[in-house]
């Protein structure tokens, strides 16, 4: 894996020797100010932040640049729409401190996003050993856009060299819906390079699962959110 800009991250958090490196890899036209803040007050003692701000690169080879700039043990990752709890990187510090073979940790995600740990290694709560993600490959642009965080957490599973785990204390609150639609090449992709996971993790088991998987890809979902999320802010602009 090779750094993919001449640009060196922004770091608006430093520290001497930080235990955990925070990438939040971001673009020109979205602010990062927020996120940032949120960092600043967490109860942790020894991180640094890293924003990869470069809008000529792809989500995949930003979350590289950051992965190769940053000085700890660990990498935590978050997007700049998120809003991290004070305790998140307590939270993360505290399961790798537990458990030595521990490469690959998922959090749980709340607001605009739910996520309880199903093995899709959503990127917006995501940490893992630096080592062992650059030994992997990093993050494959290839995937950029759809998947690539669930892509990436299979080939930890399956290359690196411990375990991959989800803890219910890591959480992180996304306050709107996320920003990514369906890109059906790229999931036909990505079941052809991981049938077994991908029917594994991705293939609902019961009649209620499969119909929500079909009114999904076909959209209906999305629907449902813009409007659960953009009438209460009509509501208020009426007012």
């Amino acid at each position: 894996m090779r750094a993919a800009s001449d640009r060196s991250p922004l770091r608006p958090i430093e520290h001497p020797e930080p235990t955990v490196s925070v990438v939040v890899p971001t673009i020109p036209a979205n602010d990062h100010d927020a996120v940032v803040d949120c960092l600043r007050e967490q109860t942790a003692a020894a991180y640094e932040v890293l924003v990869v701000d470069d809008a000529t690169l792809d989500i995949c080879e930003a979350r590289n640049t950051g992965i190769l700039g940053a000085r700890g043990d660990v990498v935590a990752l978050t997007d700049d729409d998120c809003r991290p709890p004070r305790d998140w990187l307590a939270h993360v510090e505290a399961a790798f401190d537990r458990d030595p073979d521990l490469v690959c940790l998922e959090g749980a995600v709340h607001g605009g996003r739910t996520y309880d740990g199903e093995r899709r290694y959503v990127g917006c709560n995501l940490a893992f050993d630096r080592e062992a993600a650059i030994a992997v490959g990093g993050f494959r642009p290839a995937f950029a856009g759809w998947r690539d965080d669930t892509e990436f957490g299979w080939r930890m599973e399956r290359d690196a060299d411990g375990r991959c785990a989800y803890r219910d204390d890591v959480r992180m609150h996304h306050p709107e819906p996320p920003r990514a639609t369906l890109d059906e090449a790229l999931e036909a992709r990505l079941r052809r390079e991981y049938p077994d996971r991908y029917e594994a993790v991705l293939v609902p088991d019961t009649l209620r699962g499969r119909v929500n998987d079909w009114l999904w890809r076909k959209g209906v979902w999305n629907l449902v959110d813009r409007v659960r999320y953009d009438l209460p802010n009509a509501v208020g602009l009426d007012r």
